[in-house]
């Protein structure tokens, strides 16, 4: 068994190898991917604050550290530091080794929640020694922190104004270095009181990622992402706790979390049916218990079929080493909405790309979306009848809306092999969109306010693009008030009333040069404003203008009419003849005041207790009301076509005064495409993909909309 499944895997790397060097030297050149073969730095910034005692209680940054020490891989270099009112380097940055991981977790015992202040500009400033371009390393930052920038003294009158020089230094100065470096900080909000939007801006301004852990029974699994980032894996699909390695995998690393309180020991049962336990293993596995977790190591592992006795956790998984890889570009770690990925996917064998068709025509490719409320959906990229000419499935991603975070999943399976690439993303608005009727100036107002006094207002602009109830399209450059610090835009009814649509296209700068583009869902309202004292008062003088308008067909006949109708009524003694009388008025009430028109049957009853008062005169009444019904709709339906056939070229576009014609034909170009794609439905899907025969076609596939 194990000869059987040894074998086709390492058939298919000497395949693999073999089709690549009969390829001419300039296409296997032209075929290296970019360089990211460096080792890594990794530095770990973790706030010790005073605030840790309440997230943080039982103190578990400490496994949760030991845990990114174990996945530290070897030829890395890291180091830790810690801050509350001073920074202190617990570890200093050095080679990562079995000695190094020993010493590390002895210092991170230390780890408390004594410190007064919270100085992340120091922490940040200290942990970037040492950082530059040229390094040689994959340079990364791990910051996790529970609370705001605090550096002012109690009391301090002048706290407010210390705290955001702070911030200030940190986004100008500090994180310079950082980008200077090309070093990414990935930033981790521990609970609701960290100051989310700055460790948003560090992120984004670093090319790191943001994640939030509402607890600390999360911080785990959120540093482990941010990890991942810093760190990436490649990994086997794990399904029921069940995964399969090939021939071609020198080593792999188990990671199972336990569930609090579980008392289910972890063992993994090989494919040869032998039982490894933590106290019962062969050489070459490492076993690592901690609290919440088990992480074990097994250098050349038996092919085969593994399986995982444990708690179930969907955070359990299984990284790899092999020569055989699924390279995954296009994933950022930030997004906004309205933004659009394009997705490259490739198999690579030593570095090569795998274009053999006969191997690629013999591989499922998969990408799953799983959203920040935990909705999901996948689809299938390739085609076995079409495979892609080059190697590489491309696929775009869009139409995703959910602020918060998301797992972008990428697998590869085929005959001999599997492969899986997990990557996190956040979702975030760095802006914030507030809308409301203007009552007393009869306008919608909107309002678009930067969340962080990083962004470069004069260099940043909005543009809106607004739909009236003509169907004509307005584009128009939204102004900033300095005065409410936001773009504001007052919609009038200039176009009638009726429902207006407004799709706001947000182009930011940050201080740093750092670009960014929010297309948020457009905003609908209706139009004239009509506020709750007038609503009343417009009902009355709509029902007194039926009234008159009524009376207006024929005043003589009207009272005669309303004469034949009361005073028969008044004759009859009977209470079950003067009964409908008064259901009748109170329905008519009710008609005046809620605008309700009566249904078919209700207006039959009616009429038929007024002809049965007179039935001489209610025929020829009814057929004036008929005849100038008629007449009110064809002349409404002659209106509307002439008005359309008026306003269907009228193309409007409104601009301020010293606009010029290149700006509209900029901020035309702003628009060019974004809003004719998008649908309305509420489901958030992975599209159909398109493109040259160089990419693969795959069926349909979109997230998954129940809870």
């Amino acid at each position: 068994m194990l000869s059987c499944s040894l074998l086709p895997g390492l058939s298919f790397a000497a395949e693999v190898e073999d089709d690549n060097k009969n390829l001419p030297s300039n296409k296997q050149s032209s075929k290296k991917l970019s360089n990211k073969n460096l080792p890594f730095d990794v530095r770990i910034i973790i706030d010790i604050s005073g605030s840790m005692r309440q997230t943080d209680p039982n103190n578990l940054r400490i496994p949760a550290l030991n845990l990114l020490l174990e996945l530290m891989p070897e030829g890395a270099q890291a180091g830790i530091w810690t801050f509350g009112r001073y920074v202190n380097n617990l570890v200093p940055v050095a080679e990562v080794d079995d000695q190094w991981r020993g010493q590390a977790k002895q210092a991170a015992i230390k780890i408390t929640s004594l410190g007064l202040k919270t100085n992340l500009t120091g922490a940040l400033n200290d942990a970037a020694w040492g950082l530059k371009a040229d390094s040689g390393f994959q340079q990364s930052i791990i910051l996790l922190t529970d609370g705001k920038v605090d550096m002012a003294g109690n009391n301090d009158p002048e706290g407010e104004k210390v705290n955001s020089l702070e911030r200030q230094k940190l986004m100008a100065e500090v994180l310079q270095k950082y980008r200077d470096a090309g070093a990414s900080v990935h930033t981790l909000a521990l609970s609701d009181l960290a100051d989310k939007n700055l460790l948003q801006q560090i992120a984004l301004e670093t090319d790191g990622l943001y994640s939030q852990a509402e607890n600390a029974e999360e911080l785990m699994k959120a540093f482990l992402r941010a990890f991942d980032r810093a760190v990436p894996v490649e990994q086997v699909p794990m399904e029921d706790n069940t995964f399969v390695i090939d021939g071609s995998i020198d080593e792999f690393t188990a990671l199972i979390f336990k569930r609090a309180g579980s008392g289910q020991e972890t063992a993994l049962l090989t494919p040869e049916g032998g039982r490894f336990t933590e106290l019962d293993h062969p050489e070459n596995v490492r076993w690592h218990k901690d609290i919440g977790f088990d992480l074990i190591t097994i250098k050349q592992p038996d092919a085969g079929t593994w399986v995982a006795e444990a708690d179930l956790d969907p955070s359990n998984r299984v990284t790899i080493l092999s020569a055989l890889a699924l390279t995954v570009e296009g994933i950022p770690t930030t997004i906004f909405p309205g933004d659009k990925l394009d997705v490259e996917i490739k198999l690579t064998n030593e570095g090569q790309v795998v274009e053999k068709v006969e191997i690629l025509r013999l591989t499922d490719m998969t990408m799953k979306v799983i959203t920040a409320s935990g909705r999901e959906g996948s689809k299938v990229l390739s085609d076995p009848e079409n495979p892609p000419t080059d190697g590489i499935y491309r696929e775009g991603l869009y139409r995703l809306k959910e602020l918060g975070s998301y797992q972008i999943d990428v697998i590869a399976e085929g005959r001999t092999f599997q492969r899986k690439r997990s990557f996190a993303m956040t979702m975030i608005q760095p802006v914030e969109i507030n809308h409301n009727a203007d009552e007393e100036k009869g306008v919608y107002r909107i309002e678009v306010k930067s969340l962080s006094d990083n962004l470069d207002i004069e260099r940043s602009r909005v543009i809106a693009k607004i739909k009236s109830p003509d169907e004509n399209t307005i584009i128009q450059s939204v102004v900033y008030d300095p005065q409410v610090q936001a773009w504001v835009s007052e919609i009038e009814p200039s176009k009638g009333a009726g429902e207006y649509s407004v799709a706001l296209n947000v182009r930011g700068i940050t201080q740093s040069g750092k670009n960014f583009k929010v297309k948020p869902e457009p905003i609908v309202f209706n139009l004239p404003i009509i506020s709750a004292e007038s609503s009343e008062a417009e009902l009355a003088e709509r029902v007194d203008e039926a009234v008159v308008s009524e009376a207006a067909i024929d005043p003589a006949a009207s009272g005669s009419v309303a004469e034949s109708i009361v005073e028969p009524m008044e004759e009859i003694p009977s209470a079950e003849t003067a009964e409908p009388e008064s259901e009748l008025n109170e329905s008519l009430v009710e008609e005046s005041v809620e605008e309700v028109v009566l249904d078919e049957a209700t207006a039959s009853d009616a009429i038929a207790d007024v002809e049965e008062i007179d039935e001489g005169l209610a025929w020829w009444i009814y057929l004036i009301l008929v005849l100038v019904n008629v007449a009110v709709i064809g002349a409404g339906v002659w209106w509307f076509m002439f008005r359309k056939v008026n306003t269907l070229v009228d193309a409007q576009t409104s601009m301020d005064k010293d606009e010029t014609l290149a700006d509209l034909e900029s901020l035309e170009e702003d628009f060019a495409g974004d809003f004719d794609s998008l649908d309305e439905g509420d489901e958030e899907e992975i599209p159909q993909m398109s493109g040259s025969d160089t990419s693969s076609a795959g069926s349909t596939g979109s997230l998954d909309t129940s809870p």
